[in-house]
């Protein structure tokens, strides 16, 4: 709903919507990661060594380019757009706006998915450091940031009121049901 200063009124989004939303958007995530598996694995189980001698670096920027910064471009793209939602919010009925209702910048759309990816970013350093032959304390600060990362968003998603996750208490942003 608009204000009258044509604002998008801030409340609450109901869980159900946001879970639909997500749904929705890691349904897009999986289609891209299943074409990059379409694509890869074939190439590994044929012998090729398509990435081996990366080094933990190099797998690290590898991981990231092919799977987390398309997925938080798909993100930053649908959220900063003439929508101000991905298609999974799109679908469910809900916007993203600041707290104070209006149009979140660009930057700040850019802020949340880097924060939002950010657990999922670790994950990725932690299996990486894991199968590459590392001991598993290597890995362990990326696992524990990881967990407490994802723990702590959807605890704030669950007992705040207006069902802000931390990717939103940390910029500003809300995610509420798109005006009529």
């Amino acid at each position: 709903m608009l204000n009258e200063q044509g604002k998008t009124r801030v409340g609450r989004a109901a869980l159900r919507p946001r879970l639909v939303a997500l749904g929705w958007d890691y349904l897009v995530i999986a289609a891209w990661l299943a074409l990059l598996a379409a694509v890869f694995v074939p190439l590994r189980l044929a012998g090729a060594v398509v990435f081996d001698g990366l080094g933990m670096v190099g797998t690290d920027l590898l991981i990231t380019v092919l799977s987390v910064l398309p997925a938080g471009a798909y993100l930053t793209i649908g959220e900063a757009g003439r929508h101000q939602a991905t298609w999974g919010k799109r679908r469910a009925g809900l916007v993203v706006t600041t707290t104070t209702g209006t149009r979140p910048s660009t930057a700040r759309i850019v802020g949340r998915n880097v924060v939002k990816l950010l657990p999922w970013q670790c994950g990725h350093m932690a299996v990486s450091r894991l199968s590459g032959g590392h001991e598993v304390i290597v890995a362990m600060p990326f696992l524990v940031a990881a967990y407490a990362l994802a723990g702590i968003s959807i605890a704030l998603l669950l007992v705040r009121r207006d069902r802000a996750a931390l990717h939103d208490v940390v910029v500003g942003t809300r995610v509420v049901p798109a005006p009529q």
